[in-house]
């Protein structure tokens, strides 16, 4: 089985096999696990290929956070956050599912737990597989982006009131996905920004200062390469919020995202955008700092799913601290195979290396 479970490499265009994945670490969840599970998960299960590559990524990169790992750390935060109304609860250290299961008295949840990340981070990464700009606040739609992440909350908390939690990690991991894209494809970080953009998540304020349609936000001399990267002083001076273009239709004057894939950047440019994807993107020395407050910024989202929910069971219940065994044995196991290169999800420890 585990044979055919693979990812397309979107840079090579190949199908990176499970055996060329790191075995160390074996699944705790296998897919007898889940008797609710229904036939389609299979072909479900592969239709999150062919993934694109302008996102934090999803496959690994040396010293680089992809959106799993994003969102693993996150939803570790905002449990232990949660757990801390419960008696005796310290806070373990180093944070992971089983030191976090044992320290919020729900053990035997410890495998129930590890599979509703797993399933939250499969539809995080299925979320990459739409190209629309919207998704990714792409081509400056950051009010576009922004409506599908409230709707989202919304969505996450009728759900959950409804007892629908499947429903409920299907949607969060997708809201997560566009959440943590804001802060590699937009110039918040080159705006010296070190914490998130709280308004992202809160429907009743507008976001402030856009860029205007027509106004130019990044150089295209081409003859130093550095087109279409560089923002231009007016842009970074007046904090005015701007995103890179993907794809074939850019306005001139405007920013590209970047990379081997964008077609905005072309032959004959410098395939340079403004990214922060990995630490080899062309802004990648502040890859570190995008996905620190890409994972902040996650944890305020869960914490503002929860406060919505009122209810800390149901909470716990969602990232599957719970008795009930969360649906999705096979999505689950596509990530399985991976070791944890970041196996303390603690504050601080964010790239321990």
């Amino acid at each position: 089985m585990t044979e055919v479970l693979g990812l397309i490499d979107s840079s090579r265009g190949l199908l990176s096999s499970s055996k060329d994945w790191d075995m160390e670490e074996s699944s705790s969840v296998s897919p007898q696990d889940d008797d609710d599970d229904d036939d389609d998960d299979d072909e479900e299960k592969l239709n999150v290929c062919p993934v694109r590559e302008e996102t934090f990524g999803i496959l690994r990169k040396d010293k680089s956070r992809n959106h799993q790992e994003i969102t693993r750390t996150a939803v570790l935060r905002a449990t232990a956050t949660t757990c801390m109304e419960t008696e005796g609860f310290t806070m373990p250290k180093p944070l992971n599912i089983k030191t976090l299961a044992e320290a919020c008295g729900k053990m035997k949840y410890e495998d129930h737990f590890e599979k509703a990340i797993r399933v939250i981070c499969y539809y995080n990464v299925k979320r990459d597989v739409l190209s629309d700009p919207e998704y990714h606040f792409n081509n400056e739609k950051f009010k576009m982006g922004k409506k599908l992440i409230t709707d989202g909350i919304n969505k996450i908390t009728g759900q959950v009131m409804s007892q629908s939690f499947d429903d409920a990690r299907e949607t969060l991991g997708k809201i997560l996905h566009t959440l943590q894209d804001f802060y590699s494809h937009s110039n918040w970080i080159e705006m010296g920004n070190t914490s998130p953009y709280n308004d992202l998540i809160n429907p009743d304020e507008e976001l402030m200062n856009i860029a205007d349609e027509l106004q130019e936000t990044c150089e295209e001399d081409c003859v130093k390469k550095t087109c279409t990267a560089s923002f231009k002083a007016d842009i970074i001076n007046n904090k005015i919020l701007t995103s890179g273009y993907f794809g074939s239709k850019k306005p001139a004057g405007k920013c590209s995202h970047g990379g081997a894939l964008d077609l905005s950047t072309g032959f004959g440019k410098s395939w340079n955008g403004i990214n922060k994807d990995s630490r080899d993107s062309s802004h990648g020395s502040l890859h570190k700092t995008a996905a620190v407050v890409a994972i902040e910024a996650s944890v305020k989202l869960l914490e503002n799913i929860r406060d919505k929910i009122n209810n800390p069971n149901n909470f716990l219940r969602l990232v599957g601290l719970h008795e009930k065994n969360p649906k999705g044995s096979l999505k689950a196991l596509l990530f399985s195979p991976y070791k944890d290169r970041y196996p303390d999800a603690s504050e601080g420890a964010e790239f321990d290396d």
